[in-house]
């Protein structure tokens, strides 16, 4: 039996659950051990509650003084390189994250006594970090034979870049982000796991028609291009029997209650954080509600039977009118979606292609 550990700034998504059942399935033992509590109320495993922590709005804005002439680290530019490496950009910056390792030494080595946290065997590193920015905790468990994986989800790899003393110590690096295939040498495609059976489609339809869409908060609205969709929506409203519900920055299961009231859903049009679909758009393809997002030719070449109704800026409005006007197009639309995400997106499945890069990456782990 393996004993796989993931170490995550946040529990964001709900993913960690997921890979540990999915991992405890299989007969090995998981953790996940997460900086900060998730601000969307996913569960936590062992949580290490650090100060200095991005979940905080005094922090929040000591990050945008920091960063005030980065446009990388603002979310305004990608970081150049192959990969992009993150490097400080200022004196003040680098004085900051060798004196929060030094704060939070003690912290941290307290929780890896009490859980044992340097006793596996596979570490996954959940945006490519560490406990500690200079990266010693991971450097040191590589050094005694632990296999290491890295799994970046955007803007980590995009604007910030991958921590040079983690990425040479990488055995596997992933993503479930299409264009990040093209910023890293050797970084695979893993689809995010998804238990589609929570979910019980709707077997109704609103009037006006529930037109949706959700965001993070208000700092995700430009990646989403969430200001055009309301636009349109609102647009819509004065010709059609239809209502826009717009969820922001609410915890996930009151997002979900909300989701599954839907009759359309638009994801993002933007294509800046990402390409494609995420968990935002699974949960409403789950529910059996047809989902508009942008899906460029990269993605629709890559995902060539998704069941995505496929908009930008400019098409948005006429997708949406189509799927307002014919009833039969959209009962099809959620159909599909529905059956998409139980065919590629099971945890099974997902975990099956985990285990095979694992095998191609020299991760052997009935050896530990």
């Amino acid at each position: 039996m393996a004993r796989i550990l993931y170490i995550a700034p946040e529990h964001v998504s709900g993913m960690m659950t997921l890979f540990q059942k999915g991992h405890r399935a299989r007969g090995h033992e998981c953790r996940y051990a997460t900086f900060f509590p998730a601000s969307s109320s996913f569960e936590e495993d062992i949580c290490l509650n650090l100060p200095f922590m991005p979940d905080s709005e005094w922090m929040k804005t000591v990050k945008r003084v920091v960063y005030h002439s980065t446009p990388e680290m603002q979310g305004q530019a990608d970081r150049q390189g192959y990969p992009p490496v993150w490097r400080s950009s200022s004196a003040a910056e680098a004085v900051f994250f060798f004196l929060r390792d030094r704060l939070l030494n003690c912290r941290i080595k307290r929780t890896v006594r009490k859980y044992d946290l340097d006793k596996f065997d596979v570490y996954h590193l959940d945006q490519g970090i560490d406990f500690y920015r200079d990266a010693r905790f991971i450097k040191k468990m590589k050094a005694r034979g632990a296999k290491v994986v890295c799994f970046y989800n955007g803007t980590d790899l995009r604007n910030r870049g991958v921590i040079a003393e983690i990425d040479a110590v990488s055995d596997l690096n992933l993503t479930s982000e299409l264009d990040l295939l093209q910023k890293h040498p050797s970084i695979k495609y893993l689809h995010l796991p998804f238990e589609v059976e929570r979910f019980e489609p709707k077997g109704y339809e609103n009037d006006p028609l529930l037109i949706g869409h959700a965001c993070r908060g208000s700092e995700a609205r430009h990646f989403k291009g969430t200001d055009r969709i309301i636009e349109v929506v609102k647009e819509l409203e004065r010709g059609y029997s239809v209502k826009l519900d717009l969820v922001e920055g609410l915890p996930n299961e009151k997002c979900l209650k909300r989701k599954a009231n839907w009759d359309l859903a638009v994801d993002q049009i933007a294509d800046v954080g990402g390409w494609g679909y995420g968990v935002n758009s699974l949960e409403t393809l789950s529910f059996g509600i047809p989902t508009c997002t942008r899906m460029n030719a990269e993605c629709d070449s890559f995902f060539h039977d998704h069941p995505f109704i496929n908009v930008d800026h400019e098409s948005l409005k006429e997708n949406l009118i189509r799927l307002i006007e014919d009833k039969g197009y959209r009962h099809t639309k959620g159909k599909q979606g529905l059956e998409w995400v139980r065919k590629t997106h099971s945890l099974d499945n997902v975990m099956d292609k985990l285990y095979q890069f694992y095998k191609e990456a020299g991760i052997d782990l009935d050896a530990f």
